[in-house]
């Protein structure tokens, strides 16, 4: 392993910072209140970074294997069409979900971010980013690739997934230090964000039905 292929690979996992959905539930789950801020943000980082290391180990213990598999998979017509059909069915169910009255919306609120809640959005951030990861398929080819003994490709996958998490850790950081001074944005984004739960929750499922559509069009 040399100078080059460190940069290279560290400049994939830069690429990987810029996560919109991390972003995204890092200043959500700043917004539900300072005092739980930083333990459910642990939670959700965990959670995602564990998920994205244990596909990174699946991936350079058996690349031709899970590849291989991946496409008998999707080349199984009962397969191809259940996924299809789930596609379908949450992108028709998020036209019908509408934002919930202010007391539902709190209660739901308080509920779903707890750490099960949390737990669950870092699993839903996994689900919908790790089939369109490109860095990090990139990162993990690149290792094959050099045929890297496990001592060597360990060390950077593990570097790889600290530096895909850090942006919301910064954000963390600074948000402890001039919390107070944001303090109102914060609760009324908080606001915002809980009169439009029932929106944010149908662009989700709405997107996800298309990424499963999509994905399996050409195997139908």
């Amino acid at each position: 392993m040399n100078a080059e292929m460190l940069l290279y690979v560290g400049g994939l996992a830069i690429l990987d910072m810029l996560s919109p959905t991390l972003l995204g539930v890092t200043i959500y789950l700043m917004a539900l209140g300072q005092r739980q801020f930083g333990s459910r943000l642990t939670v959700y980082l965990l959670t995602v970074a564990v998920l994205y290391f244990f596909l990174g180990c699946i991936l350079m213990l058996g690349m031709e294997f899970v590849q291989n598999y991946l496409s008998s998979f999707f080349h199984n017509k009962i397969a191809s069409w259940s996924i299809f059909i789930i596609g379908v069915l949450l992108f028709v169910v998020s036209f019908w979900i509408k934002p919930n009255s202010r007391k539902n919306n709190r209660i739901h609120s308080l509920r779903s971010t707890g750490t099960v809640g949390v737990v669950l959005m870092g699993v839903t951030t996994f689900l919908l980013e790790a089939g369109t990861a490109l860095p990090y398929f990139g990162a993990v080819g690149l290792m094959t690739s050099k045929g890297l003994s496990w001592l060597e490709w360990l060390p950077l996958l593990i570097s790889y997934n600290i530096l895909m998490i850090m942006p919301p850790v910064l954000i963390y950081l600074l948000y402890t230090w001039i919390g107070s001074f944001i303090q109102y944005h914060v609760e009324k984004l908080h606001r915002k964000l809980v009169e439009h739960s029932g929106s944010m929750l149908s662009w989700v499922m709405c997107i996800a039905g298309l990424i499963l559509i999509f994905n399996v069009l050409d195997y139908l």
